[in-house]
């Protein structure tokens, strides 16, 4: 018989409304990734490639297009072994901080170079932007255990969908976000039946990070641990432990050096200790600064991985896959040591199956939701946190012009976006760049002389409103309300030797429009930026 209270108008509003903010939590997650797309290098800013690194770095890495930082990451060192993914020879080893310890997690690596064809700048790419493939395709398989039919439900969902630990591992191109998915995908396949496809999906989690081969204790069947340690278990188990232990030995065999640094003597420590260290010394960091509101944030998020351990320890569920997951994630949480825990940054990506086991398995009582709320800060913070980071974006010299080039560098100069405005937007048949309505384009003219250059574009703009262009501090072009009428403006400009400061601005306040969180006040459209000639002394 049909139950009439869940089909009637009220409640399929409901589930209408959970679904739609299903789908808004994927148009978002797309814009926010379309956000971190760079103009000038794509996505290889996610991988941090630091300054100092680069001496030592792969040669094929020097002859590729990508952005240095002053401050580095791990996944710089994953993306270099994706531009040589048999991770053998003394220039890969050197390249390395640690190569055994960065060898032996060689899957995404794998990945990269498949996706990105074996052509470098591809990989490079592939590399990258993989961690977005991945998020996606876990947000799609946590669906099967968090269907948007309810309000816990969707709650729990952009909870996981947005936790702390995805953002990071996206924003640095890590390992993490990608291990999750192949973690997820082996509980879905054994809860479905199929433990032995489960069993080799864990085993290529392994190749990701040996420390996802802990997750093996889902390949244990229902009741009691004692009559599920057959041998069945144990052949699935050295199916799962099996890939890791034969690419280990080639990557031992295969080192010249050994450990050049000893990493991760500090990522296990006794129970309770690392994350007690932490608490010390957030306490005595916001001391000295008179405990500023961000601090008890800092507290929360530490607070919110030991509920979520605590809770699936107190808890278990034996028949759970999920549990069973929880708790030995929950277990490495509370022996991981002070590198792991500093500064919050890794640990919630270390505990991504913890978080999601949390999510799935707390309690649905309505008077427990309070702590779920706490408990989920790690979203909170996720969110406020998915932005991309701000790198000056640089418009290229058509054909590289000879008047751009820099003999002392052997280096063009380009005309790059500083202060002020979004990314560029479009393609390249027609594209564009909002201003905030303040804007700074900076241009270097090398050598000597100065240059002749004419700047065009077509001015947008969000209401009626003036455009000022200076260059240098001097009024240049202005256009009026009446005149921006989607004409193409060529400004002649005179350059002078060394840096040159180009000024947008319109006195009119900026605007929002839409849905759009961004302040605009302009546009130019189909902007070019053309160097003439060298400007005679004569003249």
């Amino acid at each position: 018989m049909e139950n009439t209270s869940t089909n009637s108008p009220q409640e399929r509003l409901k589930r209408l409304v959970y679904k739609s903010i299903y789908i808004a939590a994927f148009v978002f997650f797309a814009l926010k990734i379309y956000q971190h797309h760079h103009y000038n290098y794509g996505y290889s800013l996610l991988p941090l490639f630091n300054h100092d690194f680069q001496e030592r770095s792969i040669e094929l890495l020097k002859e590729t297009h990508h952005y240095t930082h002053e401050d580095g990451y791990d996944g710089q060192f994953y993306a270099q072994l994706a531009l040589k993914p048999l991770a053998r020879g003394t220039e890969i080893e050197t390249a390395l901080d640690n190569y055994t310890y960065r060898a032996r997690r060689i899957l995404f690596s794998w990945t990269a170079w498949c996706l990105g064809l074996g052509q470098p700048s591809w990989i490079l790419q592939a590399y990258s932007f993989q961690n977005a493939i991945f998020w996606f395709l876990t947000a799609i398989l946590l669906i099967r255990w968090l269907p948007p039919i309810n309000a816990q439900n969707t709650f729990r969902y952009i909870a996981c969908f947005f936790t702390l630990g995805l953002v990071n591992s996206f924003s640095r191109a890590l390992l993490d976000g990608p291990s999750l998915f192949l973690i997820v995908l082996a509980a879905f396949l054994i809860e479905t039946r199929r433990s032995w496809l489960g069993a080799a999906t864990l085993g290529l989690a392994g190749l990701g990070k040996e420390t996802n081969l802990i997750a093996v204790v889902t390949l244990l069947g229902p009741g009691k641990l004692r009559s599920n340690l057959n041998s069945q278990f144990i052949l699935k188990a050295a199916i799962a432990i099996l890939p890791f232990v034969l690419w280990f030995a080639y990557v031992l065999s295969s080192s010249q050096f050994g450990n050049s640094e000893n990493i991760g003597t500090r990522n296990f420590t006794l129970p309770f200790v690392g994350a007690f260290e932490t608490f010390l010394t957030i306490i005595k960091v916001a001391g000295d600064k008179g405990f500023p509101p961000g601090t008890f944030l800092t507290l929360a998020t530490l607070g919110s991985l030991l509920v979520q351990g605590i809770y699936l320890l107190a808890r278990p569920k034996k028949n759970s896959v999920w549990s069973r997951i929880g708790i030995v994630f929950a277990i490495l949480m509370l022996v991981l040591g002070p590198a792991v825990w500093e500064g919050l940054q890794a640990v919630p990506r270390v505990l991504l199956p913890m978080t999601i086991a949390f999510n799935i398995l707390f309690s649905r009582k309505l008077f427990l939701i309070p702590i779920l709320v706490f408990a989920n800060t790690l979203t909170f913070v996720g969110i406020s946190s998915f932005e991309p980071k701000l790198i000056e974006e640089r418009f290229e010299m058509v054909d590289e012009s000879n008047l751009a080039y820099d003999p002392s560098t052997n280096e063009y100069s380009y005309l790059e976006f500083t202060n002020g405005w979004s990314i560029n937007e479009g393609k390249k048949s027609r594209y564009w760049r909002w201003s905030q309505g303040d804007s700074v384009a900076e241009f270097f003219v090398p050598r000597n002389q100065s240059i002749e250059v004419e700047l065009s574009f077509t001015p947008k703009t969000i209401s009626p409103r003036d455009i000022i262009l200076e260059v240098n501090g001097e009024h240049i072009w202005q256009a009026e309300k009446e005149q921006l009428d989607g004409d193409v403006y060529t400004i002649p400009l005179i350059l002078i030797p060394g840096n040159n400061t180009l000024r947008f601005y319109s006195p009119t306040p900026p605007e929002k429009i839409g849905s759009d969180p961004r302040p605009l006040s302009f546009a130019l459209v189909d902007y070019n930026f053309r160097l003439i000639r060298t400007i005679p002394e004569s003249e």
